[in-house]
């Protein structure tokens, strides 16, 4: 017998984030699709709300949903809109599958973190390029939680290692004139850019700085935590810029789920975004289909039991956070593609508060050189 469940959908499909909305959007129905297809088990029934890129929409979009009887939620990109439903979900006991990278420093027994928290993308990406191309960095970001959160850590881990923020700047969604900020990038003698602008913002950004690097000569790295694949057709080639992200998956020569996935009639380039949205789809349906139910405490134990194969390898939803366990790979943005130019050895348990999270490495990045000893050769 079929066990039809309601699931609610709610991505933005237009706005200055549309590009990485769209693409978590795609995934989550494609794996609708996917479960309804296969005989017997669950039949996901979607109900969708799109609130266009709108703060306030996100509430009433959520409401509409759980006034159809949803009690699972696949969606928003922002920290913000995440952030103004989770009240709505804790008092009808309802259950937010959140894909998306973000800041950390939260813990709802109404989510599920799918994308990552700063332990499993900030801290390795900062480790790698401190060590990679120096410690002098300057800070961008989107004027909210994201920007500011993140940045903060970083900063914090640039000074527990003996480097320097030269600079740091907020700007509002949609900003598109960065002149006075590169500027000063390119007067410092900085070693990178840490970007945490959101959509259209930082594709702006992005363009205006690789024209200026071009100018005067300069190859600068930019790193990011949520730049994917989806947002690589935004940007023209950034010759003077060394573009690198940290995130759980990139659709990379080889991948087994991107080559499923083209072969099913698909021939794009696929993402984080919608590998986390298409897994969190999965893993609800399995759990719905073991338990008999929808039932979202139900769901939650069952998932808590053990580690379940998904298409970002075999992963344990950790029972004191909600958070998933996630690979780490960098990458950096090479001929319209992400080529993997690090990986962590293993999955990296999530750390939400940063509590068990060591410096030491970031400590021992401070320490000076040891001396080396100009000896005679006695002959």
């Amino acid at each position: 017998m079929t066990l039809e469940l309601p699931i609610g959908v709610l991505y933005s499909t237009s706005g200055t984030y549309q590009r990485i909305s769209r693409h978590a959007r795609q995934g989550a129905l494609r794996a609708v699709e996917e479960v309804n297809r296969q005989p017997g088990g669950v039949r996901l029934v979607v109900h969708e709300a799109d609130p266009r890129g709108q703060l306030e929409a996100y509430h009433d979009g959520v409401e509409s949903l759980l006034r159809r009887g949803v009690r699972h939620v696949v969606g928003t990109t922002t920290s913000a809109s995440r952030k103004d439903i989770v009240p709505d979900l804790e008092r009808a006991g309802a259950l937010l599958w959140y894909a998306s990278p973000y800041e950390g420093f939260e813990c709802s027994e109404s989510v599920v973190y799918l994308g990552g928290s700063p332990n499993q993308n900030l801290v390795p990406l900062l480790e790698y390029v401190l060590r990679a191309y120096g410690k002098r960095g300057v800070l961008i970001g989107s004027n909210y939680v994201w920007g500011w959160e993140s940045n903060r850590i970083a900063r914090e881990l640039i000074d527990a290692a003996a480097g320097e923020v030269i600079g740091e700047k907020y700007y509002h969604f949609g900003d598109s004139d960065f002149a006075t900020l590169i500027e000063q990038i390119l007067a410092s003698d900085s070693d990178f850019v840490l970007n945490n602008l959101l959509g259209e913002s930082s594709y702006f950004f992005l363009e205006q700085l690789n024209t200026a690097c071009a100018r005067v000569g300069r190859r600068l790295p930019v790193l990011s935590c949520n730049f994917t694949e989806c947002e690589l057709p935004a940007i023209s080639h950034l010759s003077h810029l060394r573009l690198l992200s940290s995130g759980p998956w990139f659709d990379v020569p080889g991948n087994a789920f991107s080559a499923q996935q083209r072969v099913r009639g698909d021939g794009q380039r696929f993402s984080s975004c919608y590998t986390c949205a298409y897994t969190a789809v999965m893993l609800l349906a399995r759990a719905c289909e073991a338990i008999g139910d929808d039932d979202p405490e139900a769901v939650l134990t069952w998932l808590q039991r053990g580690p379940q194969e998904t298409p970002l390898g075999r992963l344990a939803l950790q029972s004191h956070n909600n958070h998933l366990t996630l690979p780490n790979y960098i990458a950096e943005a090479q001929a319209g593609r992400f080529e993997v130019v690090y990986r962590q050895p293993n999955a990296i348990e999530a750390d939400p508060y940063l509590t068990g999270t060591s410096m030491v490495r970031f400590h021992d990045l401070a320490a000076p050189a040891p001396v080396v000893p100009d000896l005679k050769v006695v002959k």
